[in-house]
């Protein structure tokens, strides 16, 4: 992508800020646009921006999009640092979103604890620019987390493998943690964020509350409140986790999600164990890029792929916290012949234990060049920014390896698969 970046700074030193501004979409369009293609790590729609608008800003917002999804954050930094010397007088709301992009760059980058201390910066830079109830915000997020101490892993220097266990008939993989003398076991899900415990758990393994709430949102659940925390040590292994970000909720769930897995570098989810590679000569072979998907501030990480599904490009979750194989919401519906099936009792996120209307779909779909022909459940309540998750079912056939090092990511296919 990084071809993207120098066209890109190209049109802005010879055209400027001014051209073509009859044909733009108003700023707020704009931003609302990259912020939902970058979240759901959607390619085709910042490309088709950076190709066709006539606004030298949106060039500039796209590739930093781009890089970022692809996990260039110095390039997507450039980029919005750009974007905010260039439209800090003439447009500050963009150019505040620009560096509001760019701090989120520093957090995926560097940790949390880093962006949110410049995040003061900000909005001392901006005091005049944007509304002051925006920078009011700003403070206030960032004053809530002053002094907070560091996320960090300790790895060993060896590769290594960790057993995954399984509930009776479920292919999704659980892990065992340990804290404070006490373990538990939590799923390995990649379609979610932070570690996230029921109460009772983050009781017993000591998670301090910080006094804050946050909402999250399942396949058919949204809003669900969630408690702060912190576990100041957790043992997974041979891994030591510091201060652990936790979200503590109602129900039973408790999940390691992709924002503490990707601190690993590179690993393996196979059915039966997650492998981590310290020893970049051992890494399996893939080229196949990493496209991730985040929020505007670097949270919320998502791994996503694009496959062929009955010849279209589809925008894939890799979500190994998911029960199925394949699976669609109701946009996939309208894109494939379906046949309406019956409800399903459906657990997520929350307590709640939703009745799910389950229809059936049957695709060809090309997963590392090679064509499977599944049949597949479609959700049709499903609220996912992906009209498509490929699920943990798959281990059946294939292993999902990440390498963010590397910024590979490839479904390893099984030699038997047929």
């Amino acid at each position: 992508m990084r071809w993207i970046v120098t066209c890109c700074c190209a049109a802005w030193l010879m055209l400027g800020t001014g051209s073509a501004m009859a044909a733009m979409p108003d700023d707020a369009t704009l931003i609302r646009r990259v912020q939902q293609a970058v979240a759901s790590a959607d390619v085709p729609a910042l490309a088709e921006l950076y190709r066709h608008s006539p606004d030298d800003a949106a060039h500039t917002l796209a590739a930093m999009g781009l890089e970022r999804i692809h996990g260039n954050l110095d390039a997507s930094g450039a980029d919005a640092q750009l974007c905010e010397r260039a439209l800090f007088d003439s447009r500050p709301q963009v150019a505040y979103f620009c560096a509001l992009f760019d701090n989120g760059n520093l957090r995926l980058r560097e940790g949390r604890a880093v962006a949110d201390a410049a995040e003061v910066a900000i909005a001392e830079r901006y005091a005049g620019h944007v509304p002051a109830a925006q920078l009011d915000h700003l403070r206030d997020y960032a004053k809530a987390r002053t002094g907070e101490a560091a996320f960090h892993v300790d790895l060993p220097p060896q590769d290594f493998s960790l057993p995954l266990e399984h509930a009776p008939g479920s292919d999704i993989g659980s892990l065992e943690v340990a804290a404070n003398g006490e373990k538990a076991r939590v799923m390995v899900d990649t379609g979610a964020g932070d570690l996230v415990l029921d109460a009772a758990t983050a009781k017993r393994l000591g998670v301090r509350l910080l006094g804050r709430e946050t909402h999250i949102n399942g396949v058919l659940s949204r809003g669900v409140v969630m408690a702060e925390g912190v576990l100041d040590r957790l043992d997974i292994g041979p891994v030591v986790l510091h201060n652990v970000p936790v979200s503590v909720g109602p129900g039973r769930t408790r999940v390691i999600g992709l924002d503490i897995l990707r601190q690993l570098g590179a690993f393996r989810i196979a059915r039966d164990a997650l492998t981590v590679y310290r020893t970049p000569a051992q890494r399996p072979a893939c080229e196949q890029p990493l496209l991730l998907a985040s929020d505007l501030w670097g949270n919320s990480v998502r791994a996503t792929v694009a496959l062929d599904i009955d010849d279209h490009p589809q925008t894939v979750l890799i979500d190994s916290g998911s029960a199925f194989y394949l699976s669609g919401d109701e946009a996939s519906a309208r894109e494939l012949t379906t046949t309406y099936a019956h409800r399903i009792r459906l657990h997520d996120a929350g307590a709640l234990t939703h009745a799910a209307r389950v229809g059936q779909a049957t695709a060809r779909v090309v997963v590392s060049g090679q064509p499977i022909d599944m049949t597949f459940g479609v959700l049709k309540d499903a609220a996912l920014p992906w009209h498509y998750v490929l699920g943990s079912g798959a281990l059946g056939d294939m292993d999902f390896y990440f390498d963010f090092p590397g910024r590979h990511s490839c479904q390893l296919l099984h030699a038997d698969l047929h």
